[in-house]
């Protein structure tokens, strides 16, 4: 048992962690898109392209793409959760890196170009690497909370 508090629900721990962590990525990645120049590409906006056919943002609009960022996350994270607790906690960090590098590239390689999703976005290779870096961040803060407010199963 460690010290602190822990969260022993497999499926709360999963949208905290994953939840704090998109939101922090969302974060990390608005901030580096501020330097990028042509078009650029962010989690909510993309969240929002998959349910809505969009043309200007409105305020609510970016407000349901953000909660459905951060959902995503943690879908991202009961995921890697379930991955931690079939093949054992050692090596996290290098799981979450996994877990959610292959998650990116179905979901930025496949997904965005079947649904034809920030389209603008595909030609701009900074653009496409500032996504990935932000996802390589939010895997690492997501396996930081998930060890720090989760345990391993006991079989």
């Amino acid at each position: 048992m460690k010290d602190g508090y822990v969260i022993n629900d497999r499926l709360i721990l999963a949208a905290f962690s994953g939840t704090v962590a998109a939101m922090a990525a969302n974060l990390f990645l608005y901030l580096i898109n501020l330097f990028l120049p042509g078009h650029t590409v962010n989690m909510p906006q993309l969240t929002l392209e998959i349910f809505l056919d969009i043309g200007a943002y409105t305020t609510l609009q970016l407000i349901l793409g953000f909660v459905w960022s951060l959902v995503v996350g943690g879908t991202y994270t009961c995921l890697y959760v379930l991955i931690l607790d079939w093949t054992g906690w050692k090596n996290a960090w290098l799981k979450a890196l996994i877990v959610v590098s292959g998650l990116w590239v179905f979901m930025a390689g496949f997904i965005m170009k079947l649904l034809n999703l920030a389209e603008a976005t595909r030609n701009e290779p900074l653009s496409i690497a500032a996504f990935y870096i932000a996802h390589l961040f939010f895997a690492l803060l997501m396996s930081y909370l998930v060890q720090k407010f989760g345990e391993p199963t006991r079989n």
